[in-house]
């Protein structure tokens, strides 16, 4: 089922409900770039809706949502209200970040408490990523899942670059919602690094998991999703029962 949100500054943003009818939902929010009919959001989508039913939003200036993306400036409070305007439905809601969508989640989490259970796939804990070597195996692994992916235009808004949050700032405010951290060691654009950093500052319940010679973010769905959707079932089944 699709459906239309609007958000406080006016921007009509489009999700994709996938389920049963659960009194728990999964909000997912896709990598820059990326797009809620994506080969592997419809993936995401599929495999867990078995233990909630899953929500798949376009973030501003992505697929067919409205506005343009801001680089995380705008995008967290748009997470924040649209899992608010799930809680009309839903006894409990649990958020589900993938890269630059795990930095919405975390923010909005952070700031808003409005998830009862977060995960993260390939989240940077700082928007500052260019301090290492992007030149590795894992690079080379995928290049070839770049040419093969499905995309859509993104919109952006470059001049909207003020006010970000830092998320490794911010990771301890989500508790005492539990937290699940998911990384590839093969991660060329975000180093592991990334998750250890979040994990390390984040508070309890808390749970980090490194998937040896995984690619990243929604690259290990592309390759290996056993290894990354049966964790996360398996979190949410528990963590939003």
């Amino acid at each position: 089922m699709t459906g239309d949100f609007r958000t406080r500054d006016g921007v009509v943003l489009r999700y994709t409900r996938r389920g049963r009818g659960r009194r728990s939902a999964v909000l997912v929010a896709p990598g820059i770039f990326m797009h809620r009919e994506s080969d592997e959001h419809l993936l995401v989508g599929e495999r867990l809706s078995d233990v909630a039913d899953v929500v798949t939003l376009d973030v501003r200036g992505h697929g067919d949502s409205g506005g343009a993306f801001t680089f995380g400036v705008k995008e967290p409070e748009d997470v924040a209200e649209l899992a608010a305007h799930l809680r009309g439905t839903y006894d409990r809601v649990g958020g589900l970040g993938f890269s630059f969508g795990g930095y919405h989640t975390v923010v909005a989490a952070a700031r808003h408490h409005c998830f009862d259970a977060v995960a993260l796939v390939g989240t940077p804990h700082r928007l500052f990523i260019l301090g290492h070597n992007f030149l590795t195996p894992g690079l080379l692994r995928s290049v070839p899942l770049m040419l093969r992916r499905r995309r859509r235009l993104t919109r952006i808004n470059p001049t909207a670059l003020m006010g970000r949050a830092t998320p490794s700032r911010l990771v301890a405010d989500i508790a005492p919602a539990p937290l699940l951290i998911v990384h590839g060691t093969d991660d060329w654009l975000i180093p592991a690094d990334h998750a250890r950093v979040l994990f390390e500052r984040a508070a309890e319940p808390k749970r980090l998991l490194l998937l040896p010679g995984a690619l990243h973010a929604e690259y290990i769905v592309t390759t290996e999703p056993d290894s990354l959707l049966a964790p996360l079932a398996a979190f949410f089944s528990e963590a939003l029962r």
